[in-house]
């Protein structure tokens, strides 16, 4: 057989796709770590509607549903009757981005900002309460405590950096709370994970002078991209108090356990158009493809926070919660198939601080106002900090909400929240040839949730 000679510039692939090997996963493997649509680090608030219109303040201490089973499972045993309650959600955000894109030579990347860059999503929550004795409870919680949609345009300037990210997280808690005295309570429960996720990004194989393969005339037109898909189990628990020091005040203090998730996946690597025309380019980039396993350690949380009924009609709640993110300090993912590379990388996130204000006001039996103010840190501590795959930044949040109990065993929710970010700038790079992406995120969201009691 006699083969037919390579074009031009083929001869550098076999040392420039050696060479990409160990940058490819580094960049994709930080969009692990990446989802948080509306909350600091990775984390979404949203699972009750009760909580929602309390802007997220007060299911430490309230007690007063079926979703303190993940709250504080210390409140199940004060309910007064079993109950099931299901919850959804509409999350509309928004990252907009400012600024422009250099690569290593100091040239910048040609490209838009992108739109708002984060699709609208729905999600939900369902908990159930089941009132053994009139000291005994047990509760089951279902909700979805990170996520997020982040895609941005083909053409836009941080691609290098990521394109589509992708990350959805469901949480299981099974928990018992038991009176121990007619002021102190306590509850304990098992907390089950599973955590998936699809994250691509560009691949800027001028970086690797890959420019002149088969183009005499300019740069390769199109992206080559590299697309990773992983998921994972991991195993936790809750556990909290609440303390009553009169009939009034409820004080209550909850623990979330870190989860270590051992991630398991898939990357693929796909060229841009006219690269995959040279069977050597795609067999090269079906090879530096494969099965890639990592670890991710989900942070511990401890939660505190008071209410207290000023009259019949109003109680007002406080609550702190502090967020163990430090504990993201690098990302290690290792490939087990020839050609692969191993990725180490600093993070660097902070432990943050939550902490808000919030009401309720029964305007009739069958009627009940909602509302509340809450501030949220951000992880990220500085714009070398702040990533493409999740923006974040330091988050106000406003609410409010309406109850409606058309029957005494029935009753009806509605929520709405914004959150409010100051402009976070970000200096950052996620991978040398991916170049350094300077510029301005504006980001902002809007919630609204639907609740339902059901109480028998």
């Amino acid at each position: 057989m006699t083969m037919k000679p390579p074009k031009a510039g083929t001869f550098l692939l076999a040392p420039a796709l050696t060479a990409l090997r160990p940058v490819i996963l580094s960049p994709i493997a930080l969009s692990m770590l990446a989802p948080g649509a509306h909350a600091a680090g990775l984390a979404l608030r949203d699972g009750d509607a009760t909580s929602t219109a309390n802007a997220y303040v007060g299911g430490v201490s309230r007690a007063g549903d079926a979703a303190t089973v993940s709250l504080n499972p210390a409140g199940l045993s004060l309910l007064p009757s079993s109950e099931f309650y299901g919850n959804v959600f509409y999350i509309d955000p928004t990252a907009r981005f400012s600024g422009r894109n250099r690569g290593a030579d100091g040239r910048p990347t040609p490209g838009s900002t992108g739109g708002g860059n984060i699709d609208p999503s729905g999600s939900g929550g369902s908990f159930g309460a089941w009132k053994v004795t009139d000291r005994l409870a047990i509760g089951l919680g279902v909700t979805v405590p990170y996520g997020v949609r982040m895609n941005y345009p083909t053409d836009w300037v941080g691609r290098y950096q990521s394109l589509v990210t992708h990350v959805s997280d469901y949480d299981l808690t099974l928990a018992a709370s038991y009176r121990l005295t007619p002021k102190l309570s306590i509850g304990l429960g098992p907390r089950m994970d599973f955590l998936t996720g699809r994250f691509t990004r560009a691949l800027n194989l001028a970086s690797v002078n890959l420019a002149s393969v088969n183009l005499a005339s300019g740069p390769i037109p199109g992206n080559s991209v590299a697309d990773i898909s992983g998921n994972g189990f991991a195993f936790g628990y809750v556990a909290g108090m609440l303390y009553m020091p009169d009939s009034r005040t409820r004080i209550g203090v909850a623990y979330h356990s870190r989860m270590g998730i051992a991630l398991s996946g898939r990357t693929q690597l796909a060229a841009a158009p006219v690269l995959a025309q040279i069977p050597f380019v795609r067999a090269a980039f079906a090879e530096a493809g494969g099965h890639v396993s990592g670890q991710i350690t989900l942070p511990d949380s401890v939660d505190f926070g008071v209410t207290r009924a000023v009259t019949d009609r109003l109680s007002v709640s406080l609550q702190g919660e502090w967020t163990h993110w430090s504990l993201l300090s690098e990302l290690n993912f290792t490939t087990d198939h020839p050609g692969g590379a191993s990725t180490s990388f600093a993070v660097n996130w902070r432990d943050t601080w939550f902490g808000g204000i919030a009401g309720t006001y029964r305007l009739t039996p069958a009627v009940t106002l909602r509302g509340g103010f809450s501030y949220d840190q951000s992880a990220s501590a500085d714009a070398a900090t702040r990533i493409t795959q999740a923006p974040d930044s330091d988050r106000y949040t406003l609410s409010g909400g309406v109850e409606y109990t058309p029957l005494p065993r029935l009753s009806l929710e509605l929520s709405y929240a914004h959150l409010f970010t100051p402009a976070a700038p970000i200096d950052a790079t996620s991978a040398p040839e991916a170049g350094t992406l300077t510029g301005t995120y504006h980001d902002s969201a809007n919630v609204v949730a639907l609740g339902s009691h059901l109480r028998f």
